[in-house]
């Protein structure tokens, strides 16, 4: 499934965005459009737009309200990432520099993950 609009339109994509620019200058997502076309093609492969898989990852305590990720819901996360980069077909430095461009989609929106657990 692809997602509904541009995939530059989604807040989620718009923080990732957000945070590259200050960490690295410039505009990383224009000048290394296979982010994008990274995190569009996961989202096709799992059937949810950005912004849902982050909703995904999150929960509410039922006491509070405060909102925390899910460990569980994170992992889930860590293996479908896990199962597209298989899928892809590639190897070596390019299936890393995929599974690097969606870490840091799900890191710069919260979701702490390394590629330790990909």
């Amino acid at each position: 499934m692809k997602p509904e609009q541009p995939i530059e339109q989604y807040e989620s994509v718009a923080a990732w965005a957000k945070g590259l620019r200050e960490q690295w200058g410039g505009d990383p997502l224009a000048e290394e459009p296979e982010k994008l076309e990274a995190l569009s093609a996961f989202c096709e492969f799992d059937g949810r737009d950005p912004d849902e898989l982050l909703a995904f990852c999150f929960l509410r305590r039922k006491e509070t309200g405060v909102r925390f990720v899910s460990v569980k819901r994170r992992e889930a996360l860590a293996l479908q990432v896990r199962a597209f980069r298989e899928a892809s077909g590639l190897s070596g430095t390019e299936a890393r520099r995929l599974t690097s461009n969606l870490l840091s989609f799900f890191i710069h929106n919260g979701i702490q993950m390394n590629a330790g657990t990909i």
